[in-house]
């Protein structure tokens, strides 16, 4: 200034409106989460209708049941346990659980063992398991849930039972707890791998008849005494799945079934499954499946019987 005093300027700077900072967006990304939205929609209603479709089958099957119960057709005369597997995988879920309704629960005492086992270099028995028809949708569904992820990647091949003991020696084995023998699932890996421990019993169940024919118990294979809280969180949820799984079982009525040499194969044992979840609505929507008893030599069974 003229009289020698410095000048000060103040320069403002204005604050950018807060709508500027905002990204608008994009139309491709809005379009995507709509698509998979609807896709999400679509699929959880395909698998209800699914579901609603089995829980009506079986209910009219049971309903129809009450009165007289007649097979679609006559029970082939087989020649092997691998000619009922085949017979089985052809039929439909329908008449799959309408033969169940006409067969017998096992005996507990002759899943594993027979009496001569102990002495032979035969170890027993093994179950070759086979998934069945559970309708167009359910079937592959069915197939992802035993393969992927109850088997947690490893693909499932059948099931083993322990050789049942007395009560009197329960309290010193590891497979017989309270009176009720214990089985594992095989599953394929290096070597066979026995996971998922299951207790057996037979129960009266609600997959039966008033026919004469008919069978009104099963027996039953439950996964829930065997599932536990895990110690890590890495899986929280999965074990309270499974602790819901439940498998009836009953026996082919196969005494026909002859060797490749003519004689009657007395003890082959052919075990048509239902299985299902508690929180799945139950035995009213069951997946079929199937089990084909194989003679295993002992060796063999020690080699194989790693536990997970």
């Amino acid at each position: 200034t003229a009289h020698g005093q410095k000048s000060i300027s103040i320069c403002t700077f204005k604050k950018p409106h807060l709508h500027t900072m905002i990204i608008a967006p994009q139309p491709m990304a809005v379009a995507a989460a709509t698509v998979a939205t609807a896709a999400v929609g679509a699929a959880v209603l395909v698998l209800s209708a699914a579901v609603a479709s089995n829980v009506y089958e079986t209910r009219s099957i049971l309903m129809r049941a009450k009165s007289s119960l007649q097979l679609q057709s006559s029970l082939p005369c087989w020649k092997t346990s691998d000619d009922v597997v085949a017979d089985l995988k052809g039929m439909r879920r329908s008449e799959l659980l309408e033969m169940f309704l006409r067969c017998e629960p096992p005996s507990l005492s002759d899943l594993a063992f027979s009496e001569e086992d102990d002495a032979a270099e035969d170890g027993g028995w093994r179950y070759d398991g086979y998934l069945l028809d559970n309708g167009p949708i359910l079937t592959p569904v069915t197939g992802f849930i035993t393969n992927r992820l109850f088997g947690r990647g490893r693909p499932w091949l059948g099931k083993a039972y322990s050789k049942p003991t007395t009560a009197a020696s329960a309290s010193s084995s590891s497979n017989f707890v309270g009176g009720v023998v214990i089985g594992k699932n095989r599953f394929s890996s290096s070597d066979e791998l026995l996971d998922r421990t299951f207790d057996c019993t037979i129960d009266a169940s609600v997959l039966s008849s008033p026919d004469a024919a008919a069978s009104s118990s099963s027996m039953f294979q439950r996964y829930a005494p065997h599932c536990h809280c895990p110690v890590s969180l890495r899986s929280p949820i999965m074990p309270l799945v499974w602790r819901g799984m439940v498998d009836e079982l009953r026996v082919v009525d196969a005494k026909q079934l002859v060797d490749a040499g003519g004689k009657e194969q007395h003890e082959t044992k052919v075990l048509l499954g239902m299985g299902y979840f508690a929180w799945s609505l139950g035995v009213w929507n069951a997946a079929p499946f199937c089990l084909v008893a194989r003679r295993v030599m002992r060796h063999r069974m020690e080699k194989s019987c790693k536990i997970d």
